[in-house]
């Protein structure tokens, strides 16, 4: 599946094609990434970039998770999707990063509008969330500036590298977006990480 998100930027669901230059993107960003990452220590080899798109791949087949791959201008950027989905209670964690050379030019802002879209749209999702780390400011700018509603602030929850730090959780449901007048044009001024 892909979307054609503006004229510059599309996101296809992850597969082995995308493996080699992923694995690349990782190694050449690991230091920028591993700021806020904690799973950047996991990728050492070709074969770990692997192991993460075969299980990218099982979880949307078995319906659990959608890995999304971004491309600007043609070129693979970074990766965003659902990380979770629980079609139980109709809810999903939206996830994402991208590398540091392509920030600044509202590609993740454009990018998880889509996937708040297809989120609602696709999957019938109530409830949509996004946590990051309560010290990461340009991915707490990006969630803010899509109108998520912050929820709280989950102490020392995830552990990275050497300390403890904590998460801001914001979300939004599906009437609030539907209602909302966020739509891909409107962000195209929009700067983010």
């Amino acid at each position: 599946m892909k979307f054609q998100v503006d004229p510059n930027i599309q996101i296809t669901h992850i597969g082995p094609e995308h493996a080699n230059v992923l694995y690349e993107l990782t190694n050449k960003n690991r230091a920028y990434l591993k700021q806020w990452l904690g799973w950047i220590d996991l990728v050492q080899t070709y074969e770990d970039t692997e192991t993460f798109i075969e299980t990218a791949i099982d979880q949307h087949n078995n319906n659990q998770a959608s890995t999304f791959v971004i491309f600007y201008e043609q070129t693979l950027v970074g990766v965003a999707g659902f990380n979770q989905l629980d079609h139980v209670n109709r809810w999903g964690t939206i996830g994402y990063w991208l590398c540091e050379s392509f920030t600044g030019k509202g590609i993740v802002t454009k990018v998880v509008n889509q996937l708040l879209d297809y989120g609602f749209e696709e999957h019938n999702l109530h409830k949509i969330e996004i946590r990051c780390a309560t010290q990461n400011l340009k991915s707490k700018a990006v969630i803010e500036r899509l109108g998520l509603t912050y929820e709280a602030e989950l102490r020392e929850c995830e552990w990275l590298y050497d300390k403890f730090v904590d998460h801001c959780v914001y979300s939004i449901l599906s009437e609030e977006f539907k209602s909302s007048l966020i739509k891909t044009e409107t962000l195209s001024s929009k700067q983010d990480s």
